[in-house]
């Protein structure tokens, strides 16, 4: 007859599902604040010069970047002929482009939005006072 039991070892298992919860809820955080960031507006210098403009929902904003690739309602375009069967054939666009941005991509795009019909096309600049 033993008069004591025997010992139990330590128990050394690590719960992980603590641990699990975090880095999941890391991973949610980290996914949607880079959509929020990604989402945002593209940054561009514009030359200075031309008329105040009035901004409405019935526009259409383009933003051409110093490299050529242009953005418009947050999907980016290298292309200006993929870019012209998502436009609205009968609305105001406004081509917002860098200052640095070579004249081709400009007059590239402006040149694919009057082929393929669209003649409402305005150039953004910052106002002078």
């Amino acid at each position: 007859m033993q008069i004591r039991e025997k010992k139990k070892g330590l128990i050394a298992d690590i719960n992980l599902s603590p641990i699990l919860d975090l880095s999941l809820m890391l991973v949610i955080f980290l996914a949607v604040t880079t959509e929020f960031i990604s989402g945002g507006e593209i940054k561009v210098q514009v030359p200075e010069g031309g008329a105040a403009i009035t901004s409405s929902s019935q526009v259409v904003k383009l933003v051409v970047d110093k490299w050529g690739k242009i953005y418009y309602e947050g999907k980016v375009y290298s292309d200006p002929s993929k870019l012209i069967p998502v436009l609205p054939k009968d609305r105001r666009i406004y081509i917002k482009a860098d200052k640095e941005t070579p004249y081709l991509y400009v007059f590239t795009l402006l040149d694919t939005l009057r082929k393929s019909g669209i003649r409402k096309v305005s150039l953004v600049g910052q106002r002078i006072e």
